[in-house]
């Protein structure tokens, strides 16, 4: 067998592989014998038809058979003998077969990059200290007040944490579209869910009003042509209605799960998880810092295979009843793709920062992080047993571990600078 390798970038590689015409008729020869041997074939008992009959009837298929079968292997011994490990599944490219000639084929494949050193110097980065308030508290209240909403009519001007319920269609140009109008729409002024200025219009409205709202679409608006362009909106108010929020007291603790101590127990409860919240934000954006630093540093190049799986898995991930049938806009495509090269290149650097610090993942954390995991479930035994015995499951925890690991070793090296914010200022970095 004769192998040789081109390189026409720095991690394609194109494997050409020639193996002796013998190697392939001995392949096609054992597989015409197992037909023989096994095929029922009509006028025969099994295994008595002629080796030329059956060459005949399944020829094309025997040999179709053996060529897949030593490119496979001859395609394995191959990558070891030239010490190569594809990160996605070679693209063969089989040469015309000519008889009593060697089969050639090309393999094409991208390979892992070289990182000779991962660079971390000057590093500066800022270290969030809060302290959760009884506001704090107070507004996480209003928020579980707000789940158990009722919304009661109302004959008067609509005022902020009111809901209206609307009609709505679009003027652009002159052109009303009328095709994608919205009926009976739900909003609750204040909410900041609509585009800048919209909500706003609505205040002192009333049912039955008509409003023109002429606003402007944002610059970073997904629709790539409408962003920063002039919109007109026409809304109808249909109905006004004011909030009916439940009175805070133990009974409002009870339907929360408070069993005992009521609304003094309700709040040390929310305060608790507040706390819990506080410390996963702060340790995420200052491990955002540290990685960020560390991807500004140590640009690489990755393979566009693992881009592009990546980009799949954020997809099926956002739309996992949709598969291949829910289509993007070329701009979602685009921030699909930027955030998979961000995934991809920062595992890689984070597997290789390990390895050059022999770190390696710490099981007792990981099993101390199923725990935790599983304490937010009915039956944590049951998710125990079931992350513990699941790969795929127990390597997302394991990747988990490991960044905690590498952050606290990038923290060795690291400026550590220490801002006290607020606990809202926290929620909305």
């Amino acid at each position: 067998m004769q192998v040789s390798v081109e390189s026409p970038s720095k991690l394609e590689r194109r494997i050409t592989v020639s193996v002796p015409v013998e190697e392939v008729e001995n392949a096609f020869d054992k597989r015409i014998m197992h037909i023989a041997q096994t095929a029922e074939l009509k006028g025969f008992r099994r295994g008595k038809a002629p080796l030329s009959y059956v060459k005949q009837r399944f020829g094309g298929e025997a040999r179709n058979e053996a060529l897949s079968t030593v490119i496979q292997s001859s395609l394995y011994e191959a990558l070891k003998k030239e010490n190569l490990h594809p990160v996605n599944t070679p693209q063969i490219e089989p040469k015309m077969l000519q008889p009593n000639q060697p089969l050639e084929y090309i393999a094409v494949f991208e390979v892992m990059p070289d990182i000779d050193a991962i660079h971390f110097t000057d590093a500066r980065v800022e270290k969030l200290a809060v302290t959760i308030t009884e506001a704090d508290v107070d507004e996480a209240i209003e928020r579980l007040r707000f789940h158990r909403v009722t919304w009661r009519k109302v004959d008067r001007s609509a005022q902020e944490k009111d809901q209206v319920i609307i009609n709505y269609h679009t003027i652009q140009g002159d052109v009303p579209d009328l095709k994608n109008k919205v009926t009976h729409f739900e909003l609750v002024l204040g909410s900041k869910k609509t585009l800048p200025g919209f909500e706003e219009g609505l205040f002192g409205a009333k049912a039955g009003e008509e409003r023109t709202l002429h606003l402007q679409f944002p610059q970073d608006f997904s629709t790539k042509e409408k962003a920063g362009m002039p919109v007109d909106f026409i809304v109808q108010i249909l109905e006004v209605k004011e909030a009916e929020l439940p009175i805070v007291d133990d009974v409002f603790a009870q339907s929360l799960g408070i069993t005992e101590g009521g609304v003094t127990a309700l709040r040390d409860e929310i305060k608790i998880n507040l706390n819990r919240e506080r410390d996963r934000l702060a340790q995420e954006k200052l491990k955002e810092q540290l990685f960020n630093i560390l991807l500004e540093q140590n640009p690489i190049e990755i393979p566009n295979s693992l881009v592009q799986s990546e980009s799949k898995r954020i997809h099926d991930e956002l739309h996992p009843h949709h598969g291949q049938e829910h289509h993007h806009s070329h701009e979602e495509t685009q921030i699909f793709d930027n955030l998979a090269k961000k995934r991809v290149t920062l595992s890689l650097l984070i597997t290789e920062f390990a390895r050059k610090h022999t770190l390696t993942i710490d099981q007792a954390r990981v099993q101390t992080r199923i725990q935790e995991i599983a304490a937010t479930y009915e039956h944590p035994e049951e998710v125990i047993r079931w992350i513990s015995s699941n790969k795929e499951q127990k390597s997302i925890v394991e990747t988990r571990v490991l960044e905690e690991q590498v952050v606290e070793k990038l923290l060795e090296g690291a400026q550590i600078v220490e801002k006290t914010i607020n606990y809202q200022e926290l929620i909305a970095k």
